[in-house]
């Protein structure tokens, strides 16, 4: 097994330019949540429509009056966090950052002082920064099935499934080379970030190491199971990073995208990546895994499943009987 994790590292370190991006983009996606969570919950950009320049003052709000109703897709590309339409002397508004912070902004409009003053309670730095990195480490995964998606395009596999290596061993090495480039770089950037003193990182190391442990099986699960289903690297690669980066973004990694509606919600709700992410938030908050044991089994379970259809494609097609 030894020889093989080697083999497998040697076989990476080939093309280490992509690994190294990957890495630069989870460390750039942790300072960019320190940079958000650094300016408070109210740091935030909103375009008014019809209201009096002297009318909103704020020095947690920017505020840009618009002579006009922008595109919706201004509120989608994050150009505003909110647009307020006060022409009809109600504030109506308009956002993708789900209920919660609509109620927020309202209380905000109705007045201003009082939130400044009052303490808000929302995400910790803990939270926002596994947030931030979660999509990057979760492509990650997928680009790192690179060896296994090669195995079978060039008929690797075929042959090696013929020797005396067997077919369990062969696939445990797949999954934890996969897991283990996961896992120890980004605890190390977290680690060293911590250590140095760059920056507070909300949680303990410790929690990190059990948080990206549970992230990582469930990434190295999907992304083998990924790549059970094609024979081209490529077309893994490409259809695993897409359904990774939307439902990743619909559960609300970087803005809760809560729009009151309770099927979409629903459907939301049960995403591995929002059970995640209302798992750190939890313990950050000071509950305990025993007291977030569903949401563990949630993962693990579904993990596992994905893990064993993975298993099941794979030893039906290349290994006989």
């Amino acid at each position: 097994m030894i020889a093989m994790l080697k083999n497998d590292w040697a076989r990476i370190w080939q093309n280490k330019a992509r690994l190294f991006v990957m890495l630069g983009l989870v460390l750039v996606s942790i300072f960019l949540a320190v940079f958000v969570s650094s300016k408070g919950n109210f740091s935030t950009k909103i375009g008014v429509i019809g209201a009096e320049k002297q009318e909103l003052v704020s020095n947690t709000v920017k505020i840009e009056h618009l002579s006009k109703e922008p595109e919706r897709s201004a509120l989608a590309l994050g150009t505003y966090d909110a647009v307020v339409d006060m022409r009809s002397g109600t504030p109506i508004i308009s956002t993708f950052k789900g209920e919660k912070y609509k109620k927020e902004l309202a209380e905000y409009l109705k007045n201003p002082q009082a939130v400044q003053t009052s303490e808000k309670s929302g995400e910790g730095i803990g939270s926002k920064i596994i947030g931030y990195m979660l999509m990057f480490v979760l492509m990650s995964s997928v680009t790192n099935m690179l060896l296994f998606s090669e195995d079978k395009e060039k008929h690797i596999m075929e042959r090696i499934t013929t020797t005396p290596i067997s077919f369990t061993k062969l696939f445990v090495n797949y999954s934890l080379f996969s897991w283990l480039l996961l896992f120890i770089p980004n605890l190390l950037i977290i680690g060293g970030i911590s250590l140095f003193g760059l920056t507070d990182v909300g949680l303990s190391i410790v929690n990190y190491a059990i948080l990206l442990g549970v992230i990582a099986l469930f990434a190295t699960a999907f992304s083998i199971c990924n790549a059970s289903f094609f024979q081209v690297a490529d077309s893994a690669s490409m259809l695993g990073s897409m359904i990774m980066m939307i439902t990743t973004i619909l559960s609300g990694s970087f803005f809760s995208l809560d729009n009151g509606n309770k099927l979409f919600n629903s459907l939301i709700h049960w995403l591995p990546q929002k059970q995640f992410l209302e798992l750190v938030h939890n313990i950050e908050a000071g509950q305990s895994y025993s007291g977030n044991f569903q949401r563990l089994f949630y993962l693990v379970g579904f993990s596992l499943v994905l893990m064993s259809i993975a298993v099941f494609k794979t030893r039906k097609e290349y290994v006989r009987s």
